[in-house]
């Protein structure tokens, strides 16, 4: 970053080496090293880009949050705690970062579907059920639009937990919402996107 001068670290092996930690990486940073940082980038901006992409109204809000994350990770570095993974952390800065572009808070989505009746638009009761139906289903190109015509809450939780593989309370944490309140909000984003799918494919 501007103004930041690198530190020699002839003592430790290369930024780009995968056997370095994120955590390292980060400590690396904040004691200014460039290298590290950009190592840091490299391994989670598209991870980032996918979480917001998929969060805001334009492609354009969605580049502008990526790099006001990145600046903040790498003046907040030397905060990272390791007490979950690093992808998380970034995550949790680049969803802040697009909120506050935005100026508000998400929530759960206006509209409450009664789970019933998701299941049913999910197949509940048909030959296939949602989950054997999202394993069979080859084109990805149909499983990305039904993703895209979700609610932004649901594609959070589903690209978080399904997509990037958080682990349910790193999930919880980014979204800033309890255990219990994410397991519920995934649990309906999946039979959502399994009944987006079904129309997809009865279409």
């Amino acid at each position: 970053m501007p103004g930041v001068h690198a530190v020699r670290s002839e003592h430790l092996p290369p930024a780009e080496d995968l056997s370095v930690t994120d955590a390292v990486l980060l400590r690396r940073t904040a004691a200014g090293e460039r290298a590290a940082f950009d190592e840091f980038v490299r391994r989670h901006q598209a991870a980032a880009m996918r979480l917001l992409t998929a969060a805001a109204v334009t492609a354009a809000d969605a580049e502008d949050a990526l790099q006001e994350a990145f600046i903040a990770a790498w003046r907040s570095a030397a905060g990272f705690a390791g007490t979950g993974s690093a992808r998380g952390w970034m995550l949790t800065i680049a969803r802040h970062a697009l909120h506050r572009r935005y100026r508000r808070r998400v929530g759960e989505p206006e509209g409450f579907e009664p789970l019933d009746a998701l299941g049913v638009a999910a197949g509940w009761g048909a030959e296939e059920p949602p989950d054997v139906l999202l394993e069979r289903l080859e084109d990805r190109e149909r499983l990305r639009r039904a993703l895209d015509s979700l609610p932004e809450p649901d594609r959070e939780v589903l690209i978080l937990r399904d997509l990037e593989e958080l682990s349910g309370e790193e999930t919880a944490r980014v979204l800033g919402v309890s255990l219990r309140a994410m397991k519920s909000r995934l649990h309906r984003a999946r039979l959502r996107l399994a009944a987006r799918v079904r129309g997809e494919t009865d279409a």
